[in-house]
């Protein structure tokens, strides 16, 4: 590793992790009700009933869901920067709302609140983190939001485990704290260029790239690039019925239903409650710590295997070993339902098994996969609508499979749930393998004709200019005709 490169990595490095604060946070709540509500459920300050208590573990989600309509918008209008500068301390309220609620319905106002504010943050932070990061170090710089947001979810389960809900609620100040650091860190040069601001784009990406860094050729490129994208018409409501628009948006919503529904938003949110019903040999807390570091580490490896083994397979070999587990630890409800707590006093040891290779699988395939492909399959002119799609989508089916959790267990009990996930899991590979196209190793433009061409048709990319064109991957000259 050259110092050119330490010194052209560390002013981004410094920009993705100030930035990334927020997906420590909305990890860090993702895991805040599998401690907390439990500790709820215990303090005799507070009382609610189990419905409002489900209200509060999803209420979160409900907050992202609600937030993810607006999220771009904002984000468009006030630059990367200043949106999280701004809406930061309107979730610092949140977290107070929650700490000190003394009822269920400012509690779950207070969740709501951090929610709305942590999906504004996290979209601004990946848009961010996408636009300052340089080509060849862009793959680094993607997987610390990831790691991160894993991470808040490993603190979560820490803080948990030996602090009350309203003190590790307060924890949760930090992440709006921290993100004062943006304060010293530059805008966005892609946003300053597309709203006009010229000097301050050229200042900025010279801050990014260190000042010893030559970057007048970037600068005109991605000047160039923003002068494209604003020739173009606006997007029109007409164009949603475009085979480039509603082919990677159904496959985005259906990936995001596989990934929710396969039990994720449950388990997480729930993890405690699970290690407890079936009388764990470890602690339902010290269980979960464990559990969240695996995930962290199996995470960190999934981010150098990504672009060698491929999305199919990693989306295949972690879909496997999640039905597994789902399945294993549906057995274990069924026996001890129907045969008795005396028939899995030896087996007890199997939850916790089925919990590790559940959080390790998702880690390996399904908790990035779906994102990768949104930014893969998305075209540049669509992109901002389609994202906010895909976000919505992610977060409404989050709220989703956690409010209804505790129905379908009463309903068909907790196997009964378990084998359902497992069941959606299933459909989910199929799925991949007929209708999710491989991303591994194919440029944005391939991407893009392979998502729109017909049956039998070949892959075609060209440049009218040159009269070279990809067909099926491989250069070709090709006649392009202009309109």
């Amino acid at each position: 590793m050259t110092c050119d490169f330490l010194y052209k990595l560390l002013p981004q490095l410094l920009a993705t992790v100030c930035v990334s604060v927020g997906s420590v946070g909305l990890g860090y709540d993702d895991g805040w009700a599998s401690p907390a509500i439990p500790k709820m459920k215990q303090d005799g300050n507070f009382t609610a009933s189990e419905e409002e208590f489900q209200w509060i573990a999803s209420g979160t989600p409900l907050g992202t869901t609600i937030g993810s309509i607006f999220a771009f918008l904002i984000t468009n209008k006030f630059g990367r920067q200043g949106t999280i500068l701004r809406v930061s301390p309107f979730y610092f309220v949140g977290y107070l709302m929650s700490a000190y609620g003394f009822n269920s319905a400012i509690v779950l106002a207070g969740r709501i609140v951090i929610g709305f504010g942590h999906i504004c943050n996290v979209m601004a932070a990946q848009i961010y983190a996408s636009e300052i990061s340089s080509p060849e170090l862009r793959g680094i710089l993607a997987t610390i939001p990831s790691i991160f947001n894993l991470s808040g979810v490993l603190l979560s389960y820490v803080m948990g485990s030996f602090m009350g809900w309203r003190d590790m609620t307060l924890v949760g100040l930090a992440f709006p704290i921290a993100y004062l650091f943006m304060w010293f860190q530059p805008e966005s040069p892609v946003w300053l260029l597309q709203n006009g601001h010229n000097t301050k784009a050229q200042e900025s990406l010279q801050r990014l790239r260190g000042r010893k860094i030559e970057i007048s050729d970037e600068y005109l490129r991605i000047k160039e690039n923003c002068d494209k994208e604003a020739e173009k018409p606006k997007f029109h409501i007409r164009e949603i019925f475009k085979k480039l628009f509603y082919k990677p948006v159904l496959l985005c919503i259906f990936m995001m239903f596989f990934q929710m529904f396969g039990g994720y938003g449950p388990i997480i949110f729930h993890s405690v409650e699970i290690l407890t019903e079936v009388n764990s040999p470890l602690r339902g807390e010290n269980a979960s710590i464990i559990l969240a570091a695996v995930m962290v580490a199996v995470a960190i490896m999934a981010a150098f295997i990504m672009d060698k083994a491929g999305r199919k397979v990693l989306l295949s070999i972690s879909g496997f070993f999640l039905i597994a587990a789902l399945c294993a630890l549906g057995a274990f409800f069924y026996i001890k339902e129907f045969q008795g707590e005396s028939a899995v006093a030896s087996i007890t040891w199997l939850p916790v098994a089925s919990l590790f290779v559940y959080y390790g699988a998702y880690s390996l395939g399904y908790y990035e996969v779906p994102f990768i492909l949104l930014g893969e399959t998305f075209p540049v002119r669509y992109r901002d609508v389609m994202g906010s799609i895909g976000y919505f989508a992610n977060s409404l089916f989050v709220f989703l499979s956690v409010k209804t959790y505790a129905d379908l267990k009463h309903r068909v009990g907790y196997y009964g749930a378990y084998w359902f996930y497992a069941a959606v899991l299933l459909c989910g590979i199929i799925f991949v393998w007929i209708f999710m196209p491989e991303t591994k190793g194919k440029t944005l433009e391939e991407i893009e004709m392979k998502m729109t061409r017909k049956k039998g048709q070949k892959t075609v990319a060209s440049d009218a200019e040159s009269g070279y064109g990809l067909i099926d991957g491989k250069e070709k000259q090709v006649v392009v005709a202009k309109l």
